[in-house]
């Protein structure tokens, strides 16, 4: 409070905010010195400092929140000086994917795919891992299995569970084969998943 008061215009602090936030440390302290007294004071003098304390912690957080912690016009060092944490100006960057999605088809309604898929890490938990933005949807349709990715064609990066994928009558009978691999929001792309397959059913 000491080192706010002298720079309250060259840090455009309202005179009115800080006049309160004084009024109510004056008030604690008072309570505070009353009730250390512990051979005359009172449980009403006790409660009364517990009471003070809990209406200054309050405005004070509410004050550096408002007026210290984020202001530009108060260099870092001054914020050092009054024990006020530095926010980081550098975004923590968003990890490459190195888990891999792992996918089950329901086909039985016919020419339709729905396709469930979860992280390999959390079988349990439907969410993405860290970072992701989607997953990653690639078919082969018809024939052999997949022996390289360039025998893939993409469909879409799903963002939530299920996705469902339709099929015209031309493809009834067909196996279609699948991989998936999550994508995080800088477009990165994780490894692989194992290819599943599933029958287009009539």
């Amino acid at each position: 409070m000491k080192e706010v008061q002298p720079k309250l215009t060259d840090w455009n602090i309202p005179e009115g905010d800080f006049n309160v936030l004084k009024s109510i440390q004056d008030n604690w302290n008072i309570c505070f010195t009353k009730s250390s007294n512990k051979n005359n004071r009172t449980s009403a003098d006790v409660q009364a400092k517990n009471d003070a304390r809990k209406v200054y912690e309050k405005q004070l957080r509410g004050f550096v929140a408002q007026w210290l912690t984020s202001n530009s016009k108060i260099p870092n060092g001054d914020r050092e000086r009054m024990g006020i944490t530095i926010k980081s100006r550098t975004r923590t960057a968003v990890p490459k994917p190195v888990t891999i999605p792992v996918g089950d088809v329901d086909f039985s309604i016919h020419m339709q795919h729905t396709i469930h898929f979860h992280d390999d890490s959390t079988p349990h938990r439907k969410a993405k891992p860290a970072g992701a933005h989607g997953c990653e949807i690639w078919m082969k349709l018809g024939g052999d299995a997949p022996r390289d990715a360039n025998e893939l064609s993409y469909i879409i990066t799903a963002t939530r569970t299920p996705f469902v994928k339709t099929f015209d009558g031309n493809d009834a009978g067909k196996r279609v084969y699948y991989q998936f691999r999550w994508v995080n929001t800088r477009g990165e792309q994780g490894p692989w998943s194992n290819v599943i397959s599933a029958m287009v059913a009539f």
